[in-house]
């Protein structure tokens, strides 16, 4: 059995919704909210640029938010500790499979402590069941950078893309025909990063002078000298002037490339 994966979308820690939304939107992108998970004690608003989208994350229940435990839930622990330290970051990326099992059989066996597949829903403000089957990688990486995740929608990607117009989420921004090009990572070791990386989308890494980067799709992921170890910003092609955009440590680059 194989996998196809993509880069599915990017979560992005917030501490106040409204105000995120509010703030990314006037810079042209198109936010809009996306629901609640119950089950996490979490909500989020979306922005579609394809299948591709980006995740605002926060805190709407937090009795239910502290509950639960990091093993099994590890991107979303991790979202709800930045809501109670009041930081604003984008923690790491989510993989989209067509396999989900073989995914995960695939990861242990490399080693790795992978929680269990679950299955995920929320309602969107429209009323609409959203479900998919997920699952966390509860390690992390080299200098405690953050693992991506793994999820399968219930819907191929074709249904996905046409219902997701159908309901207004793909769509045009007002500062352009807006993509997501490239995660940019600083890290203090860039090359293993992009080796465990690699090893986890079965990809190969291109490296040049001391960058490091893997093509997944059209897109890529970048492995830069730095201390943050962390996803350090997003770099989006297609904008109809180049801006730098920044909130808290969010930070998004327009660029107007093709």
């Amino acid at each position: 059995m194989t996998e196809t994966l993509n880069w599915d979308h990017t979560m992005v820690d917030v501490t106040n919704l409204q105000d995120t939304i509010d703030y990314f939107n006037s810079k042209g992108l198109a936010f809009t909210p996306g629901g609640h998970h119950e089950y996490w004690g979490t909500k989020n608003a979306l922005d579609y640029f394809g299948l591709n989208y980006i995740e605002l994350l926060t805190v709407a229940n937090k009795e239910k938010a502290k509950a639960f435990p990091y093993e099994n839930n590890s991107a979303i622990h991790d979202a709800v500790e930045d809501y109670f330290a009041g930081i604003q970051r984008i923690t790491t990326i989510a993989i989209r499979t067509d396999n989900i099992e073989e995914t995960h059989r695939r990861l242990k066996g490399l080693g790795l402590n992978v929680g269990d597949i679950t299955d995920g829903k929320r309602v969107d403000p429209a009323g609409k069941l959203i479900q998919w089957k997920i699952f966390y990688v509860d390690d992390e990486l080299v200098n405690h950078l953050p693992a991506p995740f793994f999820i399968q929608w219930s819907e191929d990607d074709d249904k996905r893309r046409e219902d997701l117009k159908k309901q207004g989420l793909i769509k045009f921004h007002p500062a352009g025909d807006l993509f997501v090009k490239q995660a940019i990572f600083n890290v203090s070791d860039p090359e293993e990063a992009a080796k465990q990386w690699s090893a986890l989308l079965q990809a190969e890494v291109v490296s040049e002078g001391d960058t490091y980067t893997i093509n997944i799709g059209n897109k890529q992921l970048v492995f830069t000298a730095g201390v943050e170890n962390r996803l350090f910003k997003l770099i989006f092609h297609g904008a109809k002037q180049p801006e730098k955009l920044q909130l808290g440590q969010i930070r998004f680059e327009l660029t107007d490339k093709e």
